[in-house]
């Protein structure tokens, strides 16, 4: 049977920026292309359950894990919208090695409480879909570094476009990067090494 019900952890765009992303699409043709409402613009992390019906307890169970807090956002460096034969998305450009690290994070806080991650035997990758059915055109150039600000815990009404957050978590902010610059006017005991 098909699932009616979806449950995955995710980051939810911002309005002002769903709105931005939607302008960034170039006029698509055909019928067989169906834009994604940028209200439900979103990172999917992971699925984490499919039922026939609504989970009566997941949300419950997901808080549990992470009860004890999150791990801090990571930046997630987009860099172009392409058209494929499934439709259309927002690509990452770079490394996604911090989005990888806080996954496997989450991942680690879930599976103590029986939460397994669905369908990432390809491995993660990061993209925010933009719209189904096939399309192509030259990539679009989208510059964009996001910093996810809350984890949503997310139940997908399939095939209805319907999604409803059932709780979402406040990340922290990553970690400052160091900045090398008048390092040479630190005495030696204060520089970075390198």
């Amino acid at each position: 049977m098909t699932p009616m019900f979806r449950y995955f952890l995710g980051f939810q765009v911002a309005a002002d920026r769903a709105g931005w992303l939607a302008r960034q699409l170039p006029p698509v043709s055909g019928d067989l292309f169906a834009g994604l409402k940028p209200q439900n613009y979103h990172l999917t992390l992971c699925t984490i359950a499919e039922t026939q019906a609504p989970h009566p307890f997941l949300r419950q169970r997901v808080a549990e894990a992470f009860a004890a807090g999150l791990p801090a956002a990571a930046s997630i460096p987009f860099g172009r919208i392409v058209g494929k034969g499934l439709g259309a998305e927002l690509v990452t450009s770079g490394s996604v090695a911090g989005v990888r690290d806080l996954y496997e994070a989450i991942v680690a806080r879930l599976a103590p409480h029986g939460i397994e991650p669905w369908y990432r035997e390809s491995g993660l990758r990061p993209h925010i879909t933009l719209g189904y059915g096939r399309q192509s055109f030259d990539p679009v150039p989208v510059a964009w570094t996001w910093i996810p600000r809350e984890l949503a815990l997310i139940e997908s009404h399939v095939g209805h476009g319907r999604h409803r957050v059932l709780q979402s978590w406040t990340l922290d902010a990553p970690a400052q990067g160091m900045f090398a610059f008048m390092e040479d006017e630190l005495p030696p005991a204060l520089r970075y090494a390198a």
